[in-house]
């Protein structure tokens, strides 16, 4: 039997989005600040990706 969800738990997908990109822009920020990659490796990497899906 599935288990109720408390509402005050739950959250919205734009929500889970916004939290989301805030969360990869924090780890990317902090690889680029320690010289482990850079913008245009990222831009590039994104790039690849579109194409591959």
């Amino acid at each position: 039997m599935a288990e109720k969800i408390d509402e005050k738990e739950t959250v919205t997908l734009e929500e889970l989005a916004i939290s989301n990109s805030f969360e990869i822009a924090a780890m990317f920020n902090i690889m680029e600040r320690r010289g482990l990659i850079t913008r245009t490796e990222l831009e590039e990497e994104l790039k690849r990706l579109r194409t591959v899906h």
